[in-house]
């Protein structure tokens, strides 16, 4: 079913879930489906996680299917919204959520909460009439039935009760205006249908006995009050409020009609600790707790949750927040340490926290029983304006007997735990914290140091920064120790932070826990479970940047269902940050779970656990591989820990996939050595060819190929020192060092005649060939058809299109355009067919310069766009500047949508993004073409061509 655009969407969520599309009414599907739905109109205009997702429709507790079927309800919610024009449900950028495109006013909960807030303003004003006609209308958008009926998940559930609170207090706030426009008898039979969903509602309470007094009916008022007061003492084991008391105490003297006597002054806590002197950075984190303090919420009590992992600053920002918002709320300021992660003293037992909350608030007896303590709280906050800091919280269950129950109080929360089920029930708002920026760890330094001493050693002090990975609590650390005593140096303790493994015995006071990275760590690791503080202490041994789940897997030996809950609960605990479809582990948290993992898991252990991860990456880089290209010279496992690796569709996915995973592949291939995985470094390096050659990137490609080399020297393989060394020829010679690129060359072909392998010799003589190239031209001729007749010896159709590719170049860069023809179109052919579109752009590019050469520039056109076709879809980016340099020197008719000026623009563009030695050889195809536009005595020296692409 097809509808239009998001515009004409019109959602209702105060009864059973209903969608329509102007009059007509959409068929949502199965509950599930509706539900995810739901959860996306509530949140209407608001990107919706993934993982919130998840939450909303099963809880904390999710199948292993979870994402797939949140994928299928998707899909299928799309299949019935998307039409003409823009989706209303389109995919976020990040591909990791999802977002309804629906008008606020479409939806009917967010236009009752307008009217509410209409309702108040009329209020304030002294307008009850007009007060009392926006209540009706608010109260004439809940359709028979419960909101949401038949709808699975906390996210349903959280919204019945959230909507079920609204709707009463929106009656009461009615009941009050009525009231105040003397009409006591249109209250009571509403407030009356209230009683049986509401048996202890105190607020409820005063207003019927109110309206039955005014109503002529104290009678009946204080037999209300003395059922009441049964009930409170039977069932709760408490008494009335003062409030209700007075009340009560005045219709026995039967005052004139009027409003309930004023309670006693109430007491006004103030709380909150001091903060940290001059707060530094946080201003978006900031503006998101103050933004959720002070938005609209009838009838149900704000909360926002500062999450993020130990030492990152969230009592800091809530204290800072907390004295921001201080003057809002004029009934005090409420502060718990709930001791979820304290590693001297247990955590606060919710009994023992709702004794301190009450006392707090002048409450006389306190109930013995916790659920007792929970009504009589709930009821004290009812009307108050309240700001409650409950700092340091383990889990959900520890808070949920602490949340007021509605009203206009505001609750923030801090926590390690990413408290997902809080945000499922109440709609709580997260705000996640990540470590400083470089500016926002500087202006901290400056703050505490001085801003004097961090400018005169800013490069020290930018480094120290970065070697407390940006965490507030280390940098405090540091700067108190840069402090004290006689003016150590900035660049002294950055010295003392190198070391990696006392980098932690570094960063704390001695003596007190909660001044020390790892004693802050240590008992957020203390809390896990046996199952997840192993997979913490396996996944800290991984050395790269992030992790994927499918090397979480490999890591942990697990299936991915079980690797994916793995990685979510830590991410849960903020041990873990998730960033798209990868996990990170902050620097200080990762070098604490090595040092946990060297005392918890064996040395056996962690050896397996990175040789599967080695094993998964080689197996991956390996369905590259094409039957139609050289062999590899090394065999691997068809199966690996982690699950099958997809294959790569093309050169583009494989180059994006490893600029993408760079971060990791460079650290692996140098643990691979560190460790004595030797077959697994240099394979990895060899592997790595492709990407390199495609990408460029020549010094990064050299030094992994040096690593690889020692390990193939130490594992005894010839015949991987020859094809290494073959690499790092090319690797030097693509950043101008001819003479290193020409001694590592002679070097492996010097191993290849040894091993008497005929394609390493091949692809060493044809690299040779492209090195000597300007130097020796002559002498690079003959090295170049000598692998030319091995290549067509051994039938490889890959090196005698590389070789045809070498000799092609060689004769175009010394103006001998014939021959290169001559050579360049067969060996087009060749790579054509050895399906290697490396080789196919770099004879693309060879024979429209040899045919701009020849006078044919419609001829040379065609190559140079065949070559920026190819390239383009490949992710080529040096044959695609080359390409675009030789079409800026077409000949293009006035009014084209081309023009020379613009195809030279788009190649300086792409030359920017290139190494120094690629950007060089472009450099040199625009100075050949210029040499042939100045005519046949101008000397053509083309340094671009004549063998770049090289061979493997």
């Amino acid at each position: 079913m097809s509808m239009p655009r998001g515009d004409f969407l019109r959602v209702e969520t105060l009864g059973p879930l209903r969608a329509y599309a102007g009059e007509r009414e959409l068929t949502l599907g199965p509950p599930k489906q509706r539900a995810t739905f739901a959860i996306l109109a509530l949140r209407t205009g608001n990107t919706v996680s993934r993982d919130e997702l998840i939450d909303g429709l099963w809880g904390e507790s999710p199948p292993a299917t979870a994402v797939g079927s949140l994928h299928t309800y998707v899909s299928g919610l799309r299949r019935i919204l998307t039409g003409p024009g823009d989706p209303p449900l389109p995919t976020t950028s990040s591909g990791q959520g999802y977002a309804l495109r629906l008008d606020p006013s479409h939806l009917d909960v967010t236009v009752v909460e307008r009217l509410a807030e209409r309702a108040r303003s009329s209020r304030a004003r002294q307008e009850p009439a007009a007060a009392v006609s926006a209540y009706d209308h608010a109260l004439a958008h809940w359709q028979p039935g419960s909101p949401l009926s038949g709808l699975p998940g906390p996210l349903a559930a959280a919204h019945r009760t959230r909507v079920s609170e609204l709707r009463l207090s929106l009656l009461l706030e009615r009941a009050e205006s009525l009231l105040d426009l003397g009409q006591p008898e249109r209250v009571t039979d509403q407030l009356q249908r209230q009683l049986p969903d509401h048996p202890y509602h105190e607020r409820l309470s005063a207003l019927l006995m109110t309206a039955l007094h005014r109503s002529g009916r104290t009678a009946d008022a204080l037999a209300h009050y003395h059922g009441l007061r049964k009930r409170l003492a039977d069932d709760l084991g408490i008494d009335p409020t003062a409030e209700l008391r007075a009340l009560y105490g005045s219709l026995l003297t039967d005052p004139p009609a009027g409003p309930a006597p004023a309670a006693a002054e109430p007491v006004r806590p103030a709380q909150l600790p001091q903060g940290v002197g001059r707060f530094a950075g946080r201003a978006e984190s900031m503006r998101q707790v103050l933004e959720a303090a002070r938005a609209p919420s009838p009838g149900a009590s704000r909360i926002a949750m500062i999450v993020g992992v130990g030492g990152v600053g969230k009592t800091a920002l809530a204290v800072h927040c907390g004295h921001q918002l201080a003057d809002a709320y004029p009934d005090g300021q409420l502060y718990v340490n709930l001791r979820g992660f304290d590693p001297k003293r247990p955590a606060g037992t919710p009994a023992d926290v709702l004794h301190h909350l009450l006392t707090s608030l002048g409450a006389g007896a306190i109930p013995a029983g916790e659920e007792a303590r929970i009504a009589l709280w709930r009821s004290l906050v009812r009307n108050k304006r309240l700001l409650i800091v409950l700092d340091n919280a383990e889990s959900a269950d520890q808070l949920d007997g602490l949340l007021p129950g509605g009203g206009p109080s505001f609750t923030l929360v801090t926590s390690r735990n990413r408290l997902g089920g809080l945000a499922v029930r109440y709609s709580a708002r997260r705000v996640t914290l990540s470590p400083f920026d470089a500016g926002e760890s500087l202006e901290l330094l400056s703050d505490a140091i001085g801003g004097a001493r961090v400018g005169e050693e800013a490069t020290a002090a930018r480094r120290l920064a970065e070697l407390c990975g940006h965490l507030p609590l280390a940098l405090r650390i540091v700067a108190d120790q840069v402090s004290a005593g006689p003016r150590p140096q900035i660049a002294d303790m950055v010295a003392d932070l190198e070391d990696v493994w006392r980098r932690l015995d570094t960063l704390e006071i001695p003596g007190d826990e909660l001044a020390s990275v790892r004693g802050v760590l240590s008992c957020s690791y203390a809390k896990l479970p046996a199952e997840e503080a192993h997979a913490f202490r396996v996944l800290g041994l991984f050395p790269g940047g992030s992790i994927r789940l499918e090397t979480a897997a490999a890591l942990l030996d697990a299936p991915a269902p079980a690797a994916a809950d793995a990685l979510r609960s830590l991410a849960a605990q903020n041990l873990l940050e998730v960033s798209g479809n990868r996990y990170v582990m902050h620097d200080l948290t990762r070098i604490y779970a090595e040092e946990v993992c060297r005392g918890g898991e064996s040395a056996a252990s962690r050896r397996r656990a990175l040789e599967r991860a080695l094993r998964w990456h080689l197996q991956k880089l390996s369905r590259s591989h094409t039957p139609d290209g050289p062999p590899l010279p090394f065999g691997v496992a068809a199966e690996a820990a982690g699950g099958e690796a997809p294959r790569f569709a093309d050169r583009q996915e494989l180059v994006a996939w490893c600029a993408q995973e760079w971060e990791n592949l460079g650290p692996l291939v140098r643990t691979a050595h560190r460790i004595g995985c030797h077959d697994a470094a240099w394979q990895l390096t060899y592997l790595l060819f492709d990407y390199f050659a495609t990408a460029g990137q020549a010094q990064d490609w050299a030094e992994t190929l040096r690593i690889g080399l020692r390990s193939a020297e130490l594992t005894g393989n010839r015949t991987a020192e020859a094809a290494l060394l073959n690499h790092l020829g090319v690797a030097h010679s693509r950043l101008g060092r001819n003479a290193s690129a020409v001694e590592q060359l002679e070097h492996g072909l010097r191993l290849a005649d040894e091993l008497d392998d005929d394609l390493l010799r091949t692809s060493l003589l044809g690299n040779l060939a492209a090195t000597l190239r300007e130097t020796e031209h002559p002498v690079a001729l003959r090295y170049a058809e000598r692998a030319l007749t091995l290549a067509c010896r051994t039938g490889s159709a890959y090196h005698r299109s590389g070789c045809l590719d070498v000799l092609c170049g060689l004769h175009a860069a010394h103006g001998e355009f014939e021959e290169s023809v001559r050579y360049g179109v067969p060996g087009l052919e060749a790579a054509r067919r050895s399906r290697d579109p490396l080789l196919e752009a770099n004879l693309l590019i060879n024979l429209g310069l040899a045919e701009y050469g020849l006078g044919d520039t419609e001829a040379a056109g065609r190559y140079f766009q065949d070559a920026l076709t190819l390239c383009s879809a490949n992710g080529d980016r040096y044959h695609e500047a080359l390409a675009l340099s030789g079409l800026a020197r077409m000949p293009w008719p006035t009014g084209s949508q081309r023009s020379a000026e613009g195809l030279a623009d788009q190649a300086r563009e792409k030359v920017a993004e290139l190494g120094m030695a690629e950007a060089t050889a472009v450099t040199g195809l625009v100075a050949a073409l210029d040499a042939i536009d100045a005519g046949p005595a101008a000397p053509i020296r083309c340094t671009a061509l004549g063998g770049v692409t090289p061979l493997r």
